[in-house]
Formats: C-alpha cells, sequence, structure tokens
C-alpha cells in the first residue's frame, strides 16, 4: 500500500480536464487499497472527493495581478468574451496568463504544497500539470509522477521570458536554473499520457500511454441519428455556435443537440438545446460530434467511435488535436474564421458519407480503451 498526493493545476477559468482526472485517479488508487490526499484549491473546478485526506492550495490570480483586481477583472473578460480572442502559444503561456508562473504564487503554493508532504508523509507526489507540486516534490526529495502530453512539451511550444519566477524560486532554494518553465516536467520519474501513440507520440522512456482514465462501458448502437455539438471555453462564443449549427442542421433527419454554458434549454423540431446534456448517453447514437477539440471531449468521441469535426481556434493544445484527429482520418477540421453554417454543413457530411471516419474513430477509440486508464498507473504507483 502506498500513500499518494494528488496536486490538480489551479486556476481561475474553467479547466475541468486537471481535476477531472484527479477525480478519477483518486478513486482509483483508493479502490486499490492505497491512501490519497490531495492538495487543491477550491477554485471553480473544485469539488470534494469522497474518501482523500485534502489539504489546502491558493488559487493563483490571472497574469499575477493584485488579488483584489484580478477576482473581479478575470470574470469580466470572461464574461465580455475577451479570453476567446486571445492565441494561446503554448502550454507556458497558459501558466502564465493564469498566474501559476507569477513567483508570489510559487513561493506560496510550493510551500503549501511541501506543509501537505510533510504531514501527509506521501510515497509519491503527482502533479497534473501543476509546476508547484513538482519542485515541491524535489524540494522534499519524494518521488514524482506527472501527466503529460505532447503539446506541453519544451519542445513543441515554449516562451522562456515567462520562466523569471521560477528561475527566482529555484535560485533560492539552491536548484539549477531552466530555460523553460515546462523544463521542470523533465523532473518526474514517470510521464503518465492519457493517450495513445497513434495520438501523441513521444520518445523517451519516462513515458508511459494510459489512454482513457474514464472507465468506460461503451455500448454502441447501431441507431446513429445524432449530432452533437460543444465548444467549451474557446474562440467560438456559445451564442455563435448555437446559431450556426442550428442553421446548418435545422429541419435535418439528425437530432442535434447543442450544449454551452449559459444556454436557456429550448427544443425547436430536431434543434435542443441546453447548459449541458449527458453527452456519455448520447454519443453511442451519434454520427458527429462538433467540438473545440478538448482532450476529454476529443476522448469521449473517439471511444464511443464518433467522428468528429473539430475547430480548434487559438489555443495550441486544440490545434494540436485537431491535427492529429486529421491525421490519422477520424475526422476534420474547420478553421474559426469559416465556423459558418454552410461549411459545417459541407464538412459533416463529408465525413458522415464516408465510413472512413467512423472506422478510424472506433480504431483509436479500441485503442484508448485496451491501455488501462487510471489501472495502468495504479499499477506504476506499486
Amino acid at each position: 500500500m502506498k500513500r499518494v498526493l494528488l496536486v490538480p493545476m489551479a486556476a481561475m477559468a474553467e479547466t475541468a480536464g486537471s481535476f477531472t482526472r484527479v477525480r478519477q485517479l483518486a478513486g482509483a488508487l483508493l479502490k486499490a487499497g492505497h491512501e490519497v490526499a490531495v492538495c487543491c484549491a477550491k477554485d471553480v473546478n473544485y469539488s470534494v472527493i469522497e474518501g482523500t485526506v485534502e489539504y489546502p492550495l491558493s488559487i493563483p490570480i490571472p497574469l499575477g495581478m493584485p488579488e483584489a483586481i484580478g477576482k473581479h477583472t478575470f470574470p469580466i473578460a470572461q464574461k465580455l468574451g475577451v479570453t476567446s480572442v486571445k492565441k494561446v502559444n503554448s502550454f507556458e503561456d497558459v501558466l502564465y496568463l493564469t498566474g501559476n508562473t507569477c513567483y508570489k504564487y510559487l513561493n506560496t503554493s510550493v510551500d503549501e504544497i511541501r506543509r501537505a508532504i510533510k504531514e501527509f508523509r506521501p510515497d509519491i507526489v503527482y502533479s497534473e500539470f501543476n509546476i508547484s507540486a513538482i519542485t515541491a516534490a524535489k524540494l522534499e526529495g519524494k518521488r514524482c509522477f506527472i501527466s503529460a502530453s505532447v503539446p506541453t512539451q519544451a519542445e513543441y511550444g515554449c516562451m522562456p521570458k515567462y520562466a523569471a519566477g521560477l528561475n527566482r524560486l529555484l535560485r533560492e532554494h539552491g536548484l539549477d536554473h531552466v530555460e523553460s518553465c515546462l523544463d521542470v516536467f523533465g523532473w518526474a520519474e514517470k510521464k503518465f499520457v492519457p493517450s495513445c501513440y497513434e495520438l501523441e507520440p513521444i520518445e523517451d522512456s519516462k513515458v508511459v500511454y494510459c489512454g482513457t482514465l474514464k472507465k468506460a462501458d461503451i455500448r454502441l448502437s447501431n441507431k446513429r441519428d445524432k449530432i452533437l455539438a460543444y465548444m467549451g471555453n474557446g474562440t467560438i462564443s456559445v451564442k455563435k455556435m448555437q446559431a450556426e449549427v442550428t442553421r446548418a442542421f435545422e429541419g435535418s433527419r439528425y437530432e442535434v443537440y447543442i450544449a454551452g454554458h449559459g444556454l436557456k434549454e429550448s427544443d425547436a423540431g430536431n434543434i435542443h438545446c441546453a447548459p449541458y446534456f449527458d453527452f456519455s448517453k448520447l454519443l453511442p447514437e451519434s454520427v458527429l460530434y462538433i467540438n473545440h477539440g478538448g482532450q476529454n471531449s476529443m476522448t469521449d468521441g473517439l471511444i464511443n467511435g464518433v467522428p468528429l469535426l473539430i475547430c480548434p481556434g487559438k489555443v495550441f493544445e486544440r490545434k494540436y488535436n485537431a491535427s492529429s484527429i486529421v491525421n490519422t482520418g477520424a475526422g476534420m477540421e474547420i478553421a474559426y474564421d469559416e465556423f459558418t453554417a454552410e461549411n459545417i454543413r459541407e464538412k459533416a457530411d463529408h465525413i458522415i458519407a464516408d465510413s472512413s471516419y467512423a472506422k478510424q474513430a472506433s480504431m483509436l477509440g479500441r485503442r484508448l480503451l485496451q491501455l488501462g486508464g487510471c489501472d495502468n498507473i495504479v499499477r506504476e504507483c506499486g
């Protein structure tokens, strides 16, 4: 039995992926009889994980702004759509924008995680894209496992100008200088990729592919008459998604489900809108999933054998995911400035008519399910 401390990345923005993966991993570790603690911020993504010991972690303020200003400025910027037009070039850009690489926050969060390590005495610190956790583990001499991906590697894209705060902290603790904040991912003993080699090829002896972390009981249906649309917090606004997808498919033979924060529940003929739908129930009967290329959305589509139409907008990770889907033949990409009803319908018709897209999606989905998910990570924990 091991003691594992899980540390998700904290952010004021809605980035549900990190905390969702921590929740899934915590459940698997607890089921296997391990002791689990979570050091996490009570941000917008937070919820209680039953059975774990919980330690506090501060919420970073976007751009390192003063707390009184940042707490109000960022939500307003999101509502005005400012965040949807910002081009995000690398994961280092994300860390900077969310405030995770600000010296003041690094100093505070590393101390908080070190306190959690000293109290809980874990055998392993697991970082879900949290660079403070990796730094704290190194300072405390603890084994460190991390989640990893191609787009979060320094080799894929980095912005070294944002490493000043981290290097100041490292210097103060007698640790070596880094060129990029993303270089700290290289300190980990093992790197778990919640994907497969076909989608994210990484040549690194530390890498372990684990596929989807979701416990999936996939029951595919011969009845395929649905199209789903979800854009998250992407370049395409909820209003634009609703308008263009509606115009593309209203009156068609497909039942169309459009989900997005702020949408009002409505049913107009074959078009259904709501803030949330349980896509796990709808995907097995879908012929197409229109989305922003987020990791969870992409994976959900593939494990259900649903080809994808991705509009990644200006976000580096989603651009990579879209290119992977195109390169593997499991779907198509649509540019944000071409997101019109006419283009959506044209690409959708092409994907649905060509059965090879669905076959490739199914093949990749099976691969993601075969890699073991959380159980693979639990085995590696020993």
